[in-house]
């Protein structure tokens, strides 16, 4: 019930008639839904999984080696089940990237949604260790890679009662479905590299976005292979003062550590983990986690650049 006698005598005599909560204006959006959500759901069901897309502002960002890292980082620093949506259908790496393969993948999932329970999503899954599951993808060029949203939705759900992170590996493209996949993220991650292109995109995502997350999370935006290209990249600065805040996280150019995890199939935490990427990464996941730390991991605020100082202090050269 919503009312506007902010009264705790009018509220208790309300709750005594069987009315379950009283609000008082001004109340959005979010509180409302929140107070129905907390008077219709279930005590005993858990809460669905956290949903966390990638997506790269242009193509060749490295959106998917940022969105596998963090994912891996997510079933370590929690000891809690993560699922990976591998979701571009014609040139998808999450199977390539964890020397996986799969029989079953993605598109077999999506092919007839209406089959799909937690039995047949089991078999699609490829599990790559004790918490971390994988949804590949065939990278087939014979698949049509436009996905019916509504089959999306069903798997999504599906999914979020069995993981309690999912994390969606998105192709860069601009269509209907991945709108749609964006729109019911809990987090979106968006990798650039810093050139001009991808400021330029990643300023038009940003304003895109924003209108429609307005009691979600901002946008994280990661800024990787920072020092490919040293005289003529942007600097973290121009990022900063064109998206209005700073990358959550900065990853410096390592050809050597990168193409190594990627020829074994591992991930930089897995290959090196006291390297100062993989602290990245572990910090990243922290971030998109919607969890407290604890003692798991180490609370880091504002952005996470991998490069130090002259004097020694973390930060962008």
């Amino acid at each position: 019930m919503l009312g506007n006698v902010n009264d705790v005598r009018v509220y208790r005599s309300l709750v005594h008639q069987g009315v379950s909560d009283y609000l008082v204006p001004p109340v959005d959006a979010k509180q409302v839904l929140d107070t129905i959500t907390g008077i219709c759901a279930d005590p005993n069901d858990m809460p669905p999984g956290r949903v966390i897309a990638f997506i790269g502002a242009k193509g060749g960002t490295g959106s998917s080696t940022i969105a596998h890292n963090t994912a891996w980082s997510l079933s370590k620093a929690y000891d809690d089940d993560v699922s990976v949506l591998d979701l571009d259908l014609a040139f998808g790496t999450v199977g390539l990237a964890f020397n996986l393969e799969a029989q079953q993948g993605i598109e077999d999932a999506l092919s007839h949604p209406e089959r799909l329970d937690e039995v047949l999503l089991e078999r699609f899954m490829a599990k790559q260790d004790e918490h971390l599951y994988l949804l590949t993808s065939h990278g087939s060029l014979e698949t049509d890679a436009e996905i019916d949203p509504e089959a999306f939705d069903v798997l999504l759900n599906l999914v979020r009662r069995t993981a309690p992170f999912v994390v969606l590996d998105l192709p860069h493209q601009w269509s209907r479905w991945t709108r749609h996949a964006l729109g019911v993220a809990d987090e979106i991650v968006l990798t650039a590299t810093p050139d001009l292109a991808c400021l330029r995109d990643s300023k038009t995502l940003l304003e895109t976005l924003k209108p429609h997350r307005v009691n979600d999370e901002p946008v994280r935006v990661v800024l990787n292979n920072f020092g490919a290209y040293r005289k003529t990249q942007l600097s973290v600065k121009d990022f900063e003062s064109a998206l209005e805040g700073s990358p959550s996280l900065v990853v410096p150019y390592d050809p050597s550590l990168f193409g190594a995890a990627a020829n074994n199939g591992q991930m930089i935490g897995d290959m090196n983990k006291r390297s100062k990427i993989a602290e990245g990464f572990r910090t990243l996941a922290q971030t998109v986690s919607g969890r407290d730390t604890g003692n798991k991991v180490k609370k880091k605020t504002g952005s996470f650049s991998l490069f130090k100082k002259k004097d020694g202090k973390k930060g962008s050269k």
